[in-house]
């Protein structure tokens, strides 16, 4: 029995579990350690500072619209190289911030870095070099979204306590640069056709080929032009959106908790709750995308997320809060599992980098009016649990639109399935291969 070969797409996987845990999570899930700490130093209040991460987040929408279109043409090393510079650069500029609107200023700078490295790149490399586990390769790595910051957070807080802002967030640069650009240099490459190999999964079937080199690359699928004129494409990137919205009252928990007569510790609690989970759910859910179906696995992880969000608005202890919140974290950690698995399935891999960057920029809209949204509502009645009904509601709309779009599209499912994994050689007829293409 021959023994199977190491493939490199593993070592792929490694790369954007680290690009995706300090790109990502550092930037977005460990850097609230700083607003108390800056809005003191600066003398406004905390959502004064906390306002740039809103900044930030319409660079991000900004810098996806231009990574779906230049990452598939270029350098994938080199932009991610550029980027991560950048975001050093970016964090560097924050320690010697002596005015809020500095903060606001270098916002889109370091929210553009970010799309360049992660959520996008990671779903382009997992979708260019795994065929088949594709859901678990992609829940592997976006769980690592949660790791930095519940490694991270605590660390930055001792650091500012002992040393000061400024000293973290150079810390916050030189962990950026030391991990991620080798990452970026040696590890990622963009198509394991630039290595003569194959995606993880194609099968050559009775053919034995010593050098693949020579093989054409078939990118089977949907161009971007064709979706723009299905209606299958709009409920897709909607799923994006109520995903993302769905799940965006994680960082509304602690004034949650004060608003019920609970102690803040229960609201801080929730948090970390929240992030476990999170980080337990995500390669679960990447299986059942690979077992059941992405279909399926969303239906059910979005009933389980709305169910924990209709607990969290009539519970009325910590105990049963808890178990809420549990449930409400099975459905945070699909957001960005699902709607690229949606729109790959759907669509297929030949557009994949352009349809999914505004899958992701619906993701990043969404994200960006969580807050407003939520804590909008609250206001105006005096309590969260109207807002999480409305996750709750949200919930709801992604599950119909999840079913919506995999039945409109079923018969580009199946096509892309019957695609996958088909390799043309030199000594291969195509011409039949490119008429379903």
């Amino acid at each position: 029995m021959e023994k199977k070969k190491f493939h490199y797409c593993w070592v792929i996987l490694i790369g954007t579990c680290i690009m995706m845990s300090v790109g990502f999570g550092m930037c977005l899930n460990s850097v609230g350690v700083f607003l108390p700490f800056v809005a003191d130093a600066l003398g406004v209040t905390k959502a004064a500072v906390s306002f740039y991460m809103t900044i930030q987040g319409f660079g991000l929408i900004l810098g996806m619209y231009v990574a779906g279109r230049v990452i598939p043409k270029g350098n994938i090393k080199l932009l991610l190289s550029i980027a991560t510079v950048v975001m050093g650069v970016c964090f560097v500029l924050m320690s010697f911030g002596t005015d809020l609107m500095h903060w606001y200023i270098i916002a889109v700078p370091l929210g553009f870095s970010i799309a360049f490295i992660a959520p996008l790149p990671i779903s382009i490399l997992i979708s260019n070099w795994f065929e088949k586990k594709r859901g678990f390769a992609s829940g592997v790595a976006f769980a690592f979204s949660g790791i930095t910051g519940a490694i991270l957070s605590p660390i930055a807080t001792g650091i500012i306590q002992s040393y000061g802002w400024q000293t973290a967030y150079r810390v916050y640069a030189i962990i950026a640069l030391v991990l991620m650009l080798p990452t970026a240099i040696f590890l990622l490459v963009n198509r394991p056709e630039d290595m003569g190999l194959l995606p993880y999964g194609v099968e050559l079937g009775e053919k034995k080929v010593e050098d693949i080199s020579h093989m054409t690359n078939v990118e089977y699928g949907t161009s971007l032009k064709a979706a723009l004129r299905m209606p299958v494409f709009y409920t897709t990137i909607f799923v994006a959106f109520f995903l993302s919205i769905g799940g965006g009252f994680n960082q509304q928990f602690p004034s949650h908790a004060v608003t019920m007569g609970l102690e803040p510790s229960v609201g801080s609690l929730l948090v970390s709750i929240c992030m476990v989970i999170q980080l337990i759910a995500n390669v679960p859910l990447g299986i059942l995308c690979d077992k059941i179906g992405v279909r399926l696995a969303a239906t059910i992880y979005s009933s389980i997320g709305a169910a924990g969000a209709l607990i969290l608005a009539f519970a009325g202890s910590g105990p049963l809060m808890y178990v809420g919140c549990a449930l409400y974290g099975m459905g945070i950690c699909q957001t960005m599992v699902v709607s690229p698995q949606v729109a790959r399935e759907i669509f297929g891999k030949k557009d994949f980098a352009r349809i999914n960057s505004i899958v992701m920029i619906m993701f990043g809209f969404a994200g960006a009016l969580c807050h407003t949204v939520y804590a909008g509502i609250a206001g105006i009645f005096g309590s969260y649990s109207v807002s999480l009904f409305l996750a709750f509601v949200f919930y709801i709309i992604s599950v119909i639109l999840v079913n919506v779009s995999c039945i409109g599209g079923k018969k580009m499912m199946e096509e892309n399935k019957r695609m996958e994994g088909m390799v043309v050689t030199e000594e291969t007829p195509v011409g039949e291969l490119q008429e379903a293409v």
